[in-house]
């Protein structure tokens, strides 16, 4: 993917200072690039399916090992983030439906709600737990060795990687 492919960059500013995190964040913002790439080359009809089922498992793994380090950190402020996790995904089920079973175009619509949901939530309530956990003196080290362990487990058993790679 070239630096002309690329609708959302990722930067520094988006890191909450937590490995694991960062690097599924990354992997978000490469499979929304992924949809802009299919869809500036009029591939969109060829790759959606593919798309939206990787976004769709990969967001809800993130979101259970998120809130899994929330919980094991005892971050006080876990019920509305959860809540915006709910949301979010509330709101991809409802995309894919349309394109799915309504059969109408989403790529515009996807691509604007994700890079603006991604860059508020990143910078909005994921920073705001990683200071809270920071300023708490929650270790992440023996965490992120076991989800990325755990990520790797549940990542395999979705099967969503053989789907994305050959979208």
């Amino acid at each position: 993917m070239s630096n002309n492919e690329v609708f959302f960059k990722w930067s520094g500013d988006y890191s909450v200072n937590i490995k694991t995190i960062d690097d599924q964040h990354r992997e978000l913002v490469n499979i929304l690039n992924r949809l802009f790439v299919a869809v500036s080359r009029r591939e969109g009809d060829k790759v959606i399916a593919g798309i939206l089922d990787a976004l769709m498992s990969y967001t809800q793994t993130h979101f259970a090992l998120e809130e899994r380090l929330m919980r094991q950190a005892k971050y006080k402020d876990i019920e509305p983030h959860m809540e915006e996790h709910g949301k979010l995904l509330d709101q991809l089920d409802q995309l894919c439906k349309k394109h799915l079973l309504e059969e109408k175009p989403i790529y515009f619509e996807m691509l604007s709600f994700l890079k603006t949901w991604l860059k508020e939530h990143i910078q909005g309530v994921d920073t705001r737990y990683s200071a809270a956990l920071q300023q708490a003196g929650f270790s992440v080290a023996a965490w992120e060795r076991e989800a990325t362990a755990e990520f790797a487990l549940m990542s395999n058993s979705k099967k969503w990687w053989e789907v994305w790679k050959a979208a």
